[in-house]
């Protein structure tokens, strides 16, 4: 027997669609070495965030209702 976990439940297709959009958006921002933070809260209040900047930059600026 494998000791491999499943989640009981899988992130649902629009929560699935939304991350991919945001890693594609910071894929981009990368290839143009520009500074990117996205990310989203869905229905559920689960928050998605990345980033291809350090914490401690300035200009890193989360709204608090992302925090």
């Amino acid at each position: 027997m494998s000791d491999l976990k499943v989640p009981d439940q899988l992130p649902d297709a629009q929560k699935l669609y939304a991350m991919s959009l945001v890693a594609k958006m910071k894929d981009q921002a990368d290839k143009c070495g520009a500074r990117f933070i996205g990310g989203f809260i869905a229905p559920d209040g689960e928050r998605f965030i990345m980033s291809n900047m350090e914490e401690d930059d300035p200009n890193y600026i989360i709204p608090d209702n992302l925090q």
